[in-house]
């Protein structure tokens, strides 16, 4: 279907069209005006996952892929159940513990309706508090927290309705989440995006030092396990050397272990030379980073003040330690001032700056963590230094002991593996205890880095509802969706309608266009024939129509025309009259011949003698006055009609031999034209007997007819018989398709 055909469609319906958007357009002001004000919140937190001197003091590498990860996790967090159950629970404690007339008389009703049966006003601030306090949703199965939660349905909250309204997203390529809310009430948005945020640090803060406290608790266990396995180690030696050295002493076993001894303070030294240019490494390192950070405030407080209290307690026990490894490391008394000494330095390194106020800059504590760092590793230097001269000593004064016939003796050995033994048992325990030591500061320090950057505000004035924008878009989908609905009827519509469409769906000549017209206010007499004297120009559509089919018939030169069509009801009897009546204007003489057996109406309508079954020409020869005895005068002028009976056979079957048919040239003598009308070709072979006998053939169509598989097995008849077929008449076209056509 051509889109100016469509257009033009829309076109004629346009008047339709612009109710339909009339309609759409009140529709959409009627709706605008239950359009309630919203007001819009906004708050935002700041993560710290991607501040870069986390980065700088982790082992983890910057990866984008995780980091949005991340991102992601704490947004499902925030519009989590959990946490928006919490929100609820601090929004309900909030109206039930308010002091508002109105909102004590909205508790009071809600209270008083069915379902809540048995619930107090205290009963449910306890349960709520407790909820709340211990971060625990409702337990549906108790009766009483049932309740509760029916309370809370009928005061109008739920997650849903939160979740709807509620924002969460992260600003792209930042560090911040942007937290937004919308609702009828500018306070209670200001409320949701603040609160939202607290309760989601309450929970995730929670949720962190849980699982800490239970790898603490797992680690701990390690820690004393290694622990039990260190000490068995040492009692195993100390029952050996006990049992093996009490009586006698054997020289080859002595020297055992003064090799032994020998190769121990070897292993010794170098891990101890190894950790010392380790050390200086790393303070060179913390040395470099220092000089790139910007120079201190003069006016802050000095950082090393605050870890002046931890080098003391670690110079104190390094000179301990270095006396105690002198004297053999067997004096149980610096042992345990070595161990009271170590749980302080572990005390002090926990203890909070108080010097340093919480609003120092993130370059002040990354110095003060820095420099913390050099001061402990300075430490560690001395206390290595100090190992590192004592080992060298020792092993001085094992260099000229004999080591002979020691190699075969078996308690060496075993006392070689013994010491062996304590050197694993101690790295793992060590190992234990510095995980153990990293899990307590992950707890301590909790989830510091997420921080709100922006808190809610009331709003002002409440967001912009775009009513103009809803009103016009009401007025234009009505045009759309009616617009649409024509289009569809008119694809729909399988009907010929209009030339353009007989011509394609037929591929048959057009030899004329008849308008419809309507016979029960004015015969066709009238049609053809009257005219307005008052008006000067021709608008008589139809006369004008016969006027070109006319002139289409003179032209052709054929004189004997068979009407026919595919199927009944097109119009060929009304067609065949008018063009007879048109003819006789021009001064031509007509004959009609009624050979539609199946339906006689051109007989029945001229109120003609049926004698066509029954004419026979036995002399050969037509003679004027036969004509006459077998011819019926017709209303117009000029032309005449042989009516037929009418019956349940078709021409071969009916007419004899001799019959007036086979003398159509002779009856030429007296008549301009002979016009026959045939059966329908789609039900019956009329058409096809009678076509011999004609000059032409002319097909006629209805515009509201729909082309069918049989109607194109009968449109092949036309195409066969191209040296008769004149061409094919549209009848019935509507004015509408008229006018479409014409403009």
């Amino acid at each position: 279907m051509e889109l100016v055909y469509l257009f033009n469609i829309l076109l004629r319906n346009k008047w339709t069209i612009l109710k339909a958007s009339l309609i759409t357009l009140i529709i959409g002001f009627l709706f605008t005006f239950t359009i309630k004000e919203k007001y819009k919140s906004q708050s935002q937190i700041s993560t710290g996952f991607t501040l870069s001197q986390e980065i700088i003091l982790s082992d983890n590498i910057f990866d984008q892929s995780q980091i949005n990860v991340k991102f992601n996790n704490v947004i499902e967090n925030i519009k989590s159940p959990k946490v928006l159950n919490l929100l609820i629970y601090r929004i309900v404690l909030n109206e039930l513990l308010s002091t508002d007339p109105e909102m004590q008389n909205k508790i009071q009703e809600t209270f008083a309706e069915k379902g809540l049966e048995g619930l107090t006003l205290d009963k449910s601030i306890d349960i709520l508090n407790r909820s709340y306090e211990q971060m625990l949703l409702l337990d549906l199965k108790d009766p009483d927290q049932k309740s509760v939660n029916t309370l809370i349905s009928k005061l109008g909250y739920n997650t849903n309705n939160i979740k709807e309204n509620l924002n969460v997203k992260r600003l792209e390529k930042t560090d911040y989440i942007d937290i937004t809310f919308i609702s009828g009430k500018s306070e209670y948005s200001e409320f949701i995006v603040n609160g939202v945020i607290k309760e989601f640090l309450r929970y995730y803060d929670n949720s962190m030092r849980s699982r800490s406290i239970g790898s603490i608790t797992t680690i701990d266990s390690i820690v004393k396990k290694r622990k039990e396995e260190l000490d068995e180690k040492i009692r195993i030696k100390m029952n050996f050397m006990r049992d093996s050295f009490s009586v006698k002493i054997d020289p080859n076993v002595v020297g055992a272990s003064k090799m032994t001894q020998a190769s121990s303070y070897e292993t010794s030294l170098a891990e101890e030379l190894a950790r010392e240019q380790s050390i200086n490494y790393q303070v060179t390192e913390i040395e470099a980073q220092l000089l790139s950070l910007p120079a201190p405030n003069v006016n802050a407080p000095n950082p090393e003040n605050s870890n002046r209290q931890f080098a003391e307690i670690r110079r104190q026990y390094n000179d301990l330690y270095d006396k105690y490894m002198k004297e053999g490391g067997n004096d149980p008394l610096k042992k345990a001032q070595l161990d009271d000494l170590q749980k302080k330095m572990q005390i002090a390194a926990k203890a909070p700056n108080t010097t340093n106020p919480g609003t120092t800059t993130s370059q002040a504590n990354l110095r003060n963590t820095l420099i913390q760092k050099k001061i402990e590793l300075e430490a560690s230097l001395k206390s290595t230094t100090s190992k590192i001269a004592f080992f060298r000593q020792k092993l001085a004064s094992t260099a000229g002991t004999a080591y002979t016939k020691t190699t075969g003796n078996s308690s060496a050995a075993r006392l070689e593996q013994l010491d062996k033994d304590i050197e694993w048992a101690t790295g793992e325990y060590m190992s234990a205890k510095e995980r153990s030591t990293k899990a307590s500061s992950v707890t301590d320090t909790g989830i510091s880095n997420f921080k709100q950057t922006l808190f809610g505000q009331v709003a002002l004035k409440p967001e912009a509802s775009n009513k103009i924008i809803i009103i016009l878009l009401s007025g234009f989908m009505g045009a759309i969706i009616s617009s649409l609905f024509f289009i569809i009827l008119a694809l729909l519509d399988q009907s010929i309608k209009n030339p353009e469409q007989f011509i394609r769906m037929t591929g048959l000549p057009l030899l004329a266009t008849i308008n419809f017209i309507d016979l029960k206010d004015k015969n066709l007499k009238d049609h053809i024939t009257g005219f307005n004297q008052e008006q000067a120009n021709r608008s008589n559509k139809f006369k004008e129509f016969f006027r070109k089919f006319r002139y289409e018939i003179e032209k052709s030169g054929k004189r004997v025309i068979l009407f026919t069509s595919t199927e009944p009801q097109q119009g060929k009897t009304t067609l065949i009259q008018a063009l007879s009546l048109s003819l006789s204007l021009s001064n031509k003489k007509v004959l009609i011949i009624d050979t539609n057996f199946c339906n006689n109406d051109l007989t029945m309508y001229n109120n003609a003698k049926p004698t066509l079954e029954n004419i026979i020409i036995k002399s050969g020869k037509l003679d004027k006055e036969d004509i006459l005895k077998y011819v019926s005068p017709n209303r117009f002028e000029n032309v005449d009609i042989i009516g037929c009976r009418g019956g349940d056979y078709t021409p071969s079957e009916i007419l004899p031999k001799d019959n007036i048919l086979e003398y159509l040239p002779e009856l030429l003598k007296t008549y301009d034209f002979i016009l026959l009308e045939g059966a329908p070709l789609s039900g019956f072979t009329d058409t096809k007997e009678l076509a011999k006998y004609a000059e032409g053939i002319i097909g006629i169509f209805s515009a509201s007819m729909i082309i069918k598989h049989s109607d194109k097995e009968s449109i092949k008849f036309f195409k066969t018989v191209t040296e008769k077929f004149i061409g094919a008449v549209l009848n019935k076209i509507s004015s509408e398709e008229l006018e479409i056509k014409n403009k």
